[in-house]
């Protein structure tokens, strides 16, 4: 049943016009821009668990680069 309607749906009705479109993308490459930079947005901060894990790699990275540069001012 769902392959036959798949066939139906797939083959253009008899007289349509093929599609035609202005430019290849709907939108410019600055709304483009802004839409990912939305989605991204949107994603980072309905993830508390990732946030979570970063600032904890933060802190370790910060410690880590604390006790590498420990004293080095004055030798």
């Amino acid at each position: 049943e769902n392959k036959q309607l798949v066939e139906q749906l797939s083959s253009p009705i008899s007289g349509s016009k093929d599609l035609h479109f202005h430019s290849r993308f709907p939108q410019n490459g600055w709304e483009q821009l802004k839409a990912c930079i939305w989605k991204q947005n949107l994603s980072y901060w309905r993830s508390p668990a990732y946030n979570l894990i970063r600032i904890f790699y933060i802190f370790l990275g910060s410690v880590l680069f604390g006790l590498l540069f420990w004293q080095q001012g004055k030798r």
